[in-house]
């Protein structure tokens, strides 16, 4: 299924995604007080068409919606203005969702930024909705595929869209070589229990249409670390992302929710590490308030216990506050588990497994 060659046409980014990230993972400095960052991620919704078991969102009690025009607009013009010149649209939902995504990526790229880029499962990226985003003036569209069959795919992701998924996967990445687009096509694969064994023949499949793949191990993380350690991680060790114990994140990005307030991790279900409201402070005056202070200093000290960011590098799930509790809503960590969502789709397809085995030695 794979292709033979590549175009030898160089996208942006020659030295793949896993640069990317490595080059995100280091901050300009450690300092409390922080200079501004080059990198934005505007969250366009909070609503996904996907309920992926290892990903927190189907818990999430946040109301779900799409990010005011206005507001995003006067976001994007406000962080180029400070020196952000790179940004991502998405969050914890699926931006594809958002009608005026590629509305806003055609903004950011009048505005002069001169890197634009979205992660999407990939099931909404029809024919059409890939000319406008090309039209628009992406930069990066990276597909967010977690199986290498139709069968593991559903148990993964929730939603029978394999087959759909590689088509728009395919014709995106014929569509921009069509029209000599320089943008860049890549995959992530979270790799759990049930699919880390696939991860080679993926790559043997579809690296043919993107111009790099990157596989991820399952970790547990803040808001999942019972369920992912019980059910779903590959046994990898991640220690070694959170070596120094401080996030990066917190110096060096910055990440706008769909509903208008700053956080300090691009994984905030709840607002528990939101610093602002960017509906009534701005986005200069958020970066650096004390609550964004307080949490950086809390960080070089080693000292996070009751904090999300706690959790998440210690790969817990205990008791925690948020930063800025008119901003957050509030959990009951106790009970906030999806434990018996992903017990539930396990057993279905351990069931559908089974009936497929039997009938296969009854023929």
């Amino acid at each position: 299924m794979a292709k033979e060659a590549m175009s030898k046409k160089e996208y942006k980014n020659p030295g793949g995604i896993r640069k990317r990230m490595d080059e995100n993972s280091r901050p300009r400095s450690w300092n409390i007080q922080c200079e501004f960052p080059a990198n934005l991620l505007l969250e366009p919704t909070n609503l996904c068409n996907h309920a992926c078991l290892m990903c927190a969102n189907s818990k999430g009690a946040k109301k779900g919606g799409m990010i005011d025009r206005e507001l995003a607009k006067r976001i994007l013009k406000e962080a180029y203005e400070l020196g952000t010149r790179e940004v991502g649209f998405y969050g914890m939902g699926e931006p594809l969702l958002n009608k005026n995504l590629e509305e806003y990526i055609a903004y950011a790229k009048q505005l002069g930024y001169e890197y634009t880029y979205i992660t999407t499962n990939g099931a909404l990226l029809s024919e059409e909705r890939a000319r406008a985003l090309l039209e628009a003036g992406i930069d990066s569209v990276k597909f967010s595929i977690n199986a290498a069959s139709p069968d593991l795919y559903y148990l993964i992701h929730g939603k029978d869209e394999f087959d759909t998924v590689i088509r728009n996967l395919i014709e995106f990445d014929s569509l921009r070589k069509r029209q000599e687009r320089n943008t860049a096509l890549y995959i992530s694969y979270i790799a759990t229990r049930y699919t880390a064994s696939d991860k080679e023949k993926f790559k043997r499949n579809y690296q043919g249409y993107a111009d790099d793949i990157v596989f991820l191990d399952c970790r547990s993380s803040g808001d999942m670390a019972d369920e992912l350690d019980a059910y779903l991680s590959a046994g990898a060790d991640t220690d070694g992302l959170f070596k120094s114990g401080i996030c990066p994140m917190i110096f060096n990005k910055l990440h706008v929710t769909y509903d208008g307030c700053l956080s300090m991790c691009c994984d905030d279900l709840q607002n528990y590490l939101a610093v602002a409201d960017l509906k009534e402070e701005s986005l200069e005056e958020a970066w650096n308030n004390a609550y964004a202070r307080d949490l950086r200093k809390r960080h070089l000290e080693h000292n996070l216990k009751g904090t999300r960011c706690f959790n998440c590098m210690n790969h817990c799930n205990g008791p925690i506050e948020p930063l800025n509790p008119k901003l957050a809503v509030y959990i009951d960590s106790k009970r906030w588990n999806k434990e018996q969502e992903i017990r539930t789709r396990i057993d279905k397809w351990e069931q559908y497994k089974r009936r497929q085995e039997t009938a296969g030695l009854e023929r």
